[in-house]
C-alpha cells in the first residue's frame, strides 16, 4: 500500500474522533452565543454522530502507529469506534425523547457525553499503557458528572460513591504502572508481551488488572454498579453498561494475552468466576428493574471473562458479545426509561400488566430477557455460545461448568420479569404515555437482538477479522 494510501487513511479515521471533539464544544457553547440554538444540543450531538459514522471506513490490513505508538489504528479499533458510535447514537435518541439532565444543563449533558466517547476511543486504540490510563480517566471523569447531573439526592449520591471508587481504581492504575515503568524501559503492549516477569512485575501486573477490573465491574470490583446504575439518569445507566464496561473490557484482554500461564491467570481464572457466581445470586432479590439490570451487567463481565480463556478464538467471541450485550441492555434500559416515575426507576411490580396495556413493549422487554438469559434462537445465546466453546476447546471446562450452572440461575429472575408482564394484573389506574423516539430504539433493539441470533454469521464474521488485530 502506498504512503499516499495510508496517509488519506489515517486522516480520514482521524476525522470521526476529531468531528466528535468540535460537537463536544460545538453543544456546549454554541447555545450560549446564539440564543436560536438553545435546546437544539441533542439534534447537534446526533447529526454530528451521524457523519463522524460516514467518516468511519474499513480499515486497511494493517497496523497504523500514531505519536510513536500510542495510538493504533486497526480493523479492531475501527470495529470498536463504530461500537461506540452506535451506542452513544442510541443513548442522544433516548435522551432526544426524555431528557436526561435539566434544561440549563443539556450542553454540559452531551459535551460530557462525547468526551466519555472519545476517551472510549482512545482507550481501545491505546498502544501501551501510559494511553490506556490517560484515555481511562478521559472516559471515566465525564461519567462521574453524568451520574449526578441531574443534582439531585440519588444521583449525586450515585455520582459520589463511582468517583470515589473508581479514584481508588485509578490509585491501583497508576501504582501498577509505576512498578512496572521501574521495570521495563517501554510500556507498549507490544513490548511487554516478550518480556519476564519477575514477581515484583507481577505485582504490578495486578495492580493495573486491579484497576482495569474497576471499569468492567468484576467482583470484587463492582461494588459501584448497583447504586450507581439506579440513582444516575436511566440514560447514562444504559450508556455505562454498554460503552463503559466494553472500554475494561479491551484492556483487560490485552493484559491478559500477555501471559500464557502463571498466577495472573489464576486471578483472571477466579475473577470470571467469582463473578458469574456473587453477580447472579445477589440479583436473585432484586425489585428495582435498574439494579437487576445492574448485577444482570455484573454477571456478564463474568462471562466476558470467561471467553478470554478461549485465545485468540475467545477474543473474537468477546468482540460479537459485547454489541449482543450492548444491543438487549439498552433496549432494557430503554424500556425502565418509559415506564419511570422517578429517578430510581421502575420496580419489577410497575411492570405488571404490561402485556395487556402496551404488549408489544413487553415483547420487546421479553426477548431482552431471554437475550440476556441466553435463549435460543435470539443472539445472546450465540454471544455465550461462542464464549463458552473457546474456553472448553482450550481446556478450561470446569470453569465453564460454573458459568453455564450460574446462566441457568439467571433465569429465574430474567423470567421473573416476564412472569410479572404476562401474568400480574394491569393497575386500574395505568394510563400510557406516548414512547416517542424511546420506541424507535426499543423496536431496533429487540430487532437487533432477533436479527443478530437467526443471522449471527456477518456480525460473527466481523468481529472475528477485527480480532485478529488485537
Amino acid at each position: 500500500m502506498s504512503p499516499e494510501t495510508i496517509t488519506s487513511y489515517a486522516a480520514s479515521a482521524l476525522s470521526g474522533p476529531l468531528l466528535l471533539v468540535l460537537a463536544a464544544f460545538a453543544c456546549l457553547l454554541l447555545p450560549l452565543f446564539v440564543k436560536a440554538l438553545r435546546g437544539t444540543q441533542g439534534l447537534i450531538a446526533l447529526g454530528a454522530l451521524v457523519v463522524a459514522l460516514l467518516f468511519l471506513r474499513r480499515a486497511p490490513s494493517l497496523e497504523l502507529n500514531l505519536f510513536h505508538g500510542a495510538l493504533l489504528l486497526t480493523p479492531l479499533s475501527a470495529y470498536l469506534w463504530a461500537f461506540a458510535m452506535g451506542a452513544l447514537a442510541l443513548v442522544v435518541l433516548l435522551s432526544l425523547s426524555r431528557p436526561a439532565a435539566p434544561e440549563d444543563s443539556q450542553g454540559e449533558y452531551y459535551f460530557l457525553l462525547f468526551m466519555a466517547t472519545i476517551g472510549f476511543m482512545a482507550l481501545v486504540a491505546a498502544g501501551d499503557l501510559f494511553t490506556a490510563f490517560i484515555a481511562l480517566e478521559l472516559l471515566s471523569l465525564p461519567v462521574y458528572a453524568l451520574a449526578g447531573i441531574r443534582r439531585s439526592k440519588p444521583g449525586l449520591e450515585a455520582s459520589y460513591k463511582y468517583f470515589m471508587l473508581g479514584a481508588f481504581g485509578s490509585g491501583l492504575t497508576v501504582m501498577g504502572i509505576a512498578i512496572l515503568n521501574a521495570l521495563y524501559p517501554e510500556l507498549s503492549f507490544a513490548a511487554l508481551k516478550g518480556a519476564s516477569a519477575p514477581a515484583l512485575a507481577q505485582a504490578g501486573f495486578l495492580l493495573v488488572i486491579s484497576g482495569f477490573a474497576f471499569k468492567t465491574a468484576l467482583v470484587p470490583f463492582h461494588m459501584w454498579v448497583p447504586d450507581a446504575y439506579e440513582g444516575a439518569p436511566t440514560q447514562v445507566s444504559a450508556f455505562m453498561a454498554a460503552a463503559v464496561k466494553a472500554g475494561g473490557v479491551v484492556v483487560l484482554w490485552r493484559l491478559f494475552s500477555l501471559f500464557e500461564g502463571g498466577p495472573v491467570l489464576e486471578v483472571f481464572w477466579w475473577l470470571a468466576a467469582i463473578t458469574a457466581v456473587t453477580a447472579n445470586l445477589m440479583a436473585l432479590g432484586q425489585t428495582s428493574l435498574k439494579r437487576l439490570l445492574a448485577y444482570s451487567s455484573v454477571a456478564h463481565a463474568g462471562y466476558i471473562a470467561v471467553a478470554f480463556f478461549g485465545g485468540a478464538r475467545g477474543f473474537g467471541a468477546v468482540l460479537y458479545y459485547l454489541p449482543v450485550y450492548a444491543m438487549a441492555t439498552i433496549g432494557a434500559f430503554a424500556v425502565a426509561l418509559a415506564l419511570e416515575k422517578d429517578e430510581k426507576g421502575p420496580k419489577l411490580d410497575d411492570l405488571a400488566g404490561l402485556s395487556k396495556t402496551r404488549p408489544w413493549l413487553a415483547a420487546a422487554m421479553a426477548a431482552f430477557m431471554f437475550s440476556l438469559a441466553g435463549v435460543p434462537p435470539l443472539a445472546g445465546f450465540f454471544a455465550k455460545f461462542y464464549a463458552f466453546a473457546g474456553a472448553v476447546n482450550s481446556g478450561y471446562t470446569g470453569l465453564v461448568v460454573i458459568a453455564i450452572i450460574m446462566s441457568a440461575v439467571s433465569m429465574y429472575y430474567y423470567l421473573k420479569v416476564t412472569v410479572v408482564m404476562y401474568m400480574k394484573p394491569a393497575p386500574a389506574d395505568q394510563h400510557p404515555e406516548p414512547l416517542g423516539l424511546t420506541g424507535l430504539v426499543i423496536f431496533l433493539m429487540a430487532l437487533g437482538v432477533i436479527l443478530a441470533g437467526v443471522l449471527s454469521r456477518p456480525l460473527l464474521t466481523l468481529a472475528i477479522e477485527a480480532s485478529r488485530w488485537f
